[in-house]
C-alpha cells in the first residue's frame, strides 16, 4: 500500500465521527444501527457543494410536480455523480477499499468546473431515473475518470466491462420516459475533490469513506 494511502486509512480508522473500517469483524459498520437493506456498494464520486445540493434538492421537487409526481427531495448529502463504481465481487470488502484507497491517492489532477444544463431520463425497463445531465461537455470529468480506471486497473480491479460514461446526477427515480427539456439556469460547481462513498443501500444513507483533494 502507498504511503498516503496507509496515512489515510490510519485517520479514517481512528475518526469517530466517520464510519469505523473493522477489519477482525464487520466490514464497514454504521454505530447502533442493523445491517443496510439492499447490502452496501462504493464507487467514487464528485460531491456537489452545499448550496448546489440544497438548489438540487429544489429541483427535485419541482420537476417531479411539473411531471405529475410527488417525490420527496432526498437528503443533501446523498446528491452525486458517480464517477466509477467498483466492482468488488471476488474480494473482501477490506481488501477493495484499501486497494481503491491506493489507487486513488496516484491521480493528479487540477480542480474544474462541473456544469448540467438540462433534465432527462436514463435508464429503461420500469427503473428510469429522472437526472441533471449535460449532452456535450464535461470532459474533465471523463479524463478523471479514464485516470481512475487505469489507477484502479493497477490495483487489481477489473475495469475491462466498464460502461460507456455519462456524467449525471439523479434527482429521483419513476416507472416512465419524463420529457427532457433545458434548465433555465445551468447547475454549475467546482469539483475541488474525489470521494470513496460507501452507500447503505435502501436506508437513505451514505458514507464518506475518503476524500482526496484536487490542485
Amino acid at each position: 500500500m502507498g504511503a498516503k494511502a496507509k496515512s489515510a486509512l490510519n485517520s479514517f480508522m481512528y475518526h469517530s465521527d466517520q464510519m469505523s473500517l473493522d477489519l477482525a469483524g464487520m466490514p464497514i459498520k454504521r454505530k447502533g444501527k442493523n445491517l443496510p437493506k439492499h447490502g452496501q456498494a462504493l464507487y467514487f464520486a464528485a460531491l456537489p457543494t452545499s448550496e448546489v445540493a440544497k438548489l438540487t434538492a429544489e429541483m427535485t421537487w419541482d420537476q417531479s410536480r411539473r411531471n405529475g409526481l410527488r417525490r420527496e427531495p432526498r437528503q443533501y448529502d446523498l446528491y452525486h455523480t458517480t464517477i466509477y463504481p467498483l466492482d468488488i465481487a471476488h474480494r473482501a470488502r477490506e481488501e477493495a477499499i484499501v486497494a481503491a484507497m491506493d489507487a486513488a491517492s496516484t491521480i493528479y489532477m487540477s480542480s474544474f468546473e462541473l456544469v448540467y444544463d438540462r433534465v432527462a431520463t436514463f435508464g429503461g425497463r420500469g427503473n428510469h431515473q429522472y437526472v441533471l445531465w449535460r449532452r456535450r461537455g464535461n470532459e474533465e470529468l471523463k479524463m478523471l475518470r479514464r485516470e481512475l480506471c487505469t489507477a484502479l486497473q493497477c490495483a487489481g480491479f477489473d475495469t475491462e466491462a466498464a460502461e460507456p460514461y455519462e456524467p449525471h446526477m439523479t434527482l429521483f427515480y419513476c416507472g416512465r420516459v419524463l420529457p427532457e427539456s433545458m434548465l433555465a439556469r445551468p447547475v454549475r460547481w467546482i469539483v475541488r475533490s474525489l470521494m470513496l462513498v460507501n452507500s447503505f443501500q435502501g436506508d437513505s444513507e451514505h458514507g464518506h469513506i475518503w476524500e482526496w483533494p484536487l490542485s
